[in-house]
């Protein structure tokens, strides 16, 4: 399974390298892209274990960072009544709650990096003037996840809390939460937020990658809703309706400015090249105007092409027009039967050519008495 799925995903990335004008990836085999992830996963951990250790020796200051948002709900009123409000049943509960901390810190810090290595093996064969415009990419896309995280801190996580609080007080239960449980939910928590909130980069670059454009996005806006509101229903660390849409919403907001940003990429690359988008609208109208044909007539059919109706045309003939059944014979005295005229048969009749039928019973019985008084006494 996960050999198929890394052939996808390195299929994908030497049509990104040949989209970018790069030559460099498109024949590469099988292991060279596996050892170009194995150095970007490389990379990638051994930023996040130096950041981490960093980030460790402050884990008491983070401690008491995170425990701010039980400020913000109104729960408790201090930092100091906060660090008793939550208890601990585990015995390594609090070295995993630092090491939670400090890593979730250590991947906001570095993101940065991490964005630039992930870049480097999704955009592989990037010209030195992309490379520049790689940065304000990495600063916009830092911006976002920033911004995304301190969106959950301030106002999504707090909500959240409260939410649930007043959900147990309504039936009676009184709240007692775990320590490492309150850590661990409300880091990711933060950290979902922060990703969620990278939507516009993942757009916008493959509307460079020619994957999507300003006349896809508009018509399937709808589509996209449904879409962003699924992905945050999967994503949400809670199942309530008000973080979903604390979340969408964001979103929402973001996939529109993404519409907006392709329209005015696309706006500059028309007057750049007038003629290559001037080709693409005819081959979409001739598309258009002949699917439109095909459909308005009601003898369409979706499954069968031109050619096969041509064949199938060809191949038709109206069926020979067959007379009509005979009338009823009328049954004959015995006396004519036997005293018929056999010579007014046509001469030019062939009886072995003429069609056989099925003989009846009396016409059998008939047949048998014809040939008894022929024989011989």
């Amino acid at each position: 399974m996960w050999s198929g799925i890394l052939q996808k995903v390195f299929k994908v990335r030497e049509k990104v390298a040949l989209n970018l004008g790069g030559k460099g990836d498109e024949e590469k085999p099988f292991l060279e892209h596996l050892e170009d992830l194995r150095t970007m996963i490389v990379r990638i951990v051994m930023t996040l274990v130096v950041s981490t250790i960093i980030t460790f020796v402050f884990y008491k200051e983070l401690f008491k960072g995170i425990l701010y948002p039980l400020v913000l709900s109104g729960l408790v009123k201090s930092l100091e009544e906060a660090q008793g409000y939550l208890i601990n049943t585990g015995v390594a509960g609090p070295f995993m709650m630092a090491i939670n901390v400090s890593l979730i810190a250590a991947v906001i810090i570095s993101f940065p990096l991490l964005l630039i290595y992930l870049l480097q093996f999704i955009l592989p064969g990037l010209k030195p003037k992309e490379k520049r415009l790689l940065f304000p990419a990495i600063g916009i896309g830092t911006g976002l996840f920033l911004g995304g995280a301190a969106f959950a801190y301030w106002v999504v996580l707090p909500k959240a809390l409260l939410f649930f609080d007043q959900f147990a007080e309504s039936l009676g239960a009184k709240q007692m939460w775990e320590l490492s449980e309150y850590i661990t939910f409300s880091t990711r928590f933060i950290l979902v937020f922060g990703i969620s909130f990278e939507l516009p980069v993942v757009v916008m670059a493959l509307v460079k990658l020619d994957f999507l454009n300003f006349k896809l996005m508009k018509s399937t806006w709808r589509h996209a809703l449904v879409a962003i509101t699924l992905f945050a229903a999967i994503i949400t660390p809670t199942p309530d309706v008000l973080t979903l849409m604390l979340m969408s919403g964001p979103l929402y907001v973001l996939y529109a400015i993404c519409v907006w940003l392709a329209y005015i990429m696309e706006k500059k690359d028309r007057a750049a090249f007038p003629e290559y988008y001037a080709e693409i609208e005819k081959d979409e109208k001739e598309l258009e105007k002949s699917v439109g044909d095909d459909w308005d007539n009601e003898n369409y059919n979706p499954w069968s092409s031109a050619d096969d109706d041509d064949d199938l045309k060809d191949d038709y003939q109206a069926p020979a027009a067959t007379p009509s059944a005979p009338p009823p014979e009328v049954e004959k005295p015995e006396e004519e039967y036997l005293g018929e005229d056999q010579s007014s048969q046509m001469p030019d009749e062939d009886p072995a050519e003429m069609p056989t039928r099925e003989m009846t019973l009396e016409e059998l019985a008939r047949e048998d008495e014809k040939r008894s008084g022929d024989a011989p006494k």
